[in-house]
């Protein structure tokens, strides 16, 4: 709801007789009202004392209206003022786009009917207000986004410097708890033994443990500009890295036609190589059987990565996302539950989605989204960066 009274209106009108007319209209609807009778003298006003709105008319003694709202709107103390030009009598059509091109927010042409002018004014300043509410929440929005943006680069700076810190002292004890096994074990009692196999087994969890936080702490930091990037190149990549695991289960993955994407190519090869890692790791009593597609919808490819493994009851489907979440015990599936994590991190960093489809027993399809590339931007984008 809009208060007249806090509205200004700096009515310009050299014809004292219209401007005494439009000045009483104004002050009958409750607006605070001024007056000037010429350009110089409204430009002077509105920099000194600037109103909510100035009703300027077209033709001015000595600076005609468009040039008077030129200057207004070129001036960045005035810039904010609602200009509302204004002819005594019918104005051809291209004074009237010359008017609002020239920056006026409103046009009016004789005989201006008094309805028609409080309208005009309080439409205009309803828009300001709504213009200025949404400037005021993009602010807000900004400045929450930069908070965050801070309080994760100081929880991921924490995190490195914490693993990173956790490093030292753990490799010492390491470094003792092996020298104790190789001097001590089997000349002590049963007991003696194993504590010294339980102190080791943890040393060996927690370095782990470290190593994978790191890597989690590192994923923005380490982040690269998104660009086309060949799925098929990097799937290769990751598929002699795991070869020896592969030919050790007696895996045999397949794949589709993999398209060109915009990633992060060293990040999209964490994600690819943790989920077939895992569908090596997880895979029952047969070899494992694994296939990788990738089909477009919208401006995304949805990719999947299906195998038919284990599999994991749906209500999981969830928590394996979240860093640190295991379903199995370490003796079962060795790990630290924090691979998911990672994928789940880079994927939305990527704009996309992460998720999995499973039964148990029926195996496991994980999906997950990527950009499509426009490949007249993937051209640009490629010999920008060989320029």
């Amino acid at each position: 709801m809009i208060d007249n009274a806090s509205v200004t209106v700096l009515n310009v009108e050299d014809d004292e007789a219209v401007r005494y007319a439009k000045s009483r209209i104004l002050q009958h609807a409750g607006f605070t009202v001024r007056e000037a009778s010429t350009g110089a003298e409204a430009l002077q006003i509105a920099e000194e004392t600037p109103p909510d709105i100035m009703l300027l008319d077209v033709k001015l003694p000595d600076i005609n209206g468009f040039e008077v709202c030129r200057r207004i709107k070129a001036n960045p103390v005035t810039k904010s003022i609602l200009v509302v030009q204004a002819s005594a009598v019918f104005v051809e059509k291209d004074d009237k786009v010359r008017g609002l091109e020239g920056g006026a927010d409103g046009y009016l042409s004789g005989p201006v009917q008094p309805d028609e002018l409080i309208a005009t004014i309080r439409s205009l300043v309803r828009l300001q207000q709504a213009e200025e509410k949404l400037q005021k929440a993009n602010e807000e929005l900004t400045r929450q986004a930069e908070e965050l943006r801070r309080s994760n680069d100081d929880l991921q700076q924490f995190a490195y410097v914490v693993s990173h810190d956790l490093q030292e002292p753990l490799r010492m004890v390491a470094t003792y708890v092996q020298l104790l096994a190789n001097r001590y074990r089997g000349k002590l009692d049963a007991d003696a033994d194993e504590f010294i196999n339980y102190t080791s087994e943890g040393v060996t969890r927690m370095q782990a443990l470290i190593f994978d936080l790191l890597s989690y702490a590192r994923i923005q930091a380490q982040e690269q500009s998104l660009i086309p990037t060949n799925c098929e190149e990097v799937l290769t990549k990751v598929l002699e890295v795991l070869r020896p695991t592969t030919a050790q289960t007696g895996a045999v993955i397949t794949h589709d036609a993999l398209p060109t994407v915009l990633a992060d190519a060293t990040q999209l090869g964490q994600v690819l190589q943790n989920l077939l890692s895992n569908a090596l790791k997880f895979h029952g009593s047969q070899p494992p059987r694994i296939h990788i597609s990738a089909k477009p919808d919208g401006a995304e490819w949805i990719f999947a990565v299906q195998d038919q493994g284990i599999g994991l009851e749906p209500q999981f489907a969830k928590r394996i996302f979240v860093i640190f979440q295991r379903l199995h015990t370490r003796k079962e599936y060795p790990g630290t539950g924090i691979g998911l994590s990672i994928c789940k991190k880079i994927i939305e960093r990527h704009n996309g989605r992460i998720w999995v489809e499973s039964e148990p027993g029926k195996g496991a399809t994980f999906f997950f989204t990527l950009p499509r590339v426009n490949h007249y931007a993937a051209r640009r984008i490629t010999e920008n960066l060989a320029g």
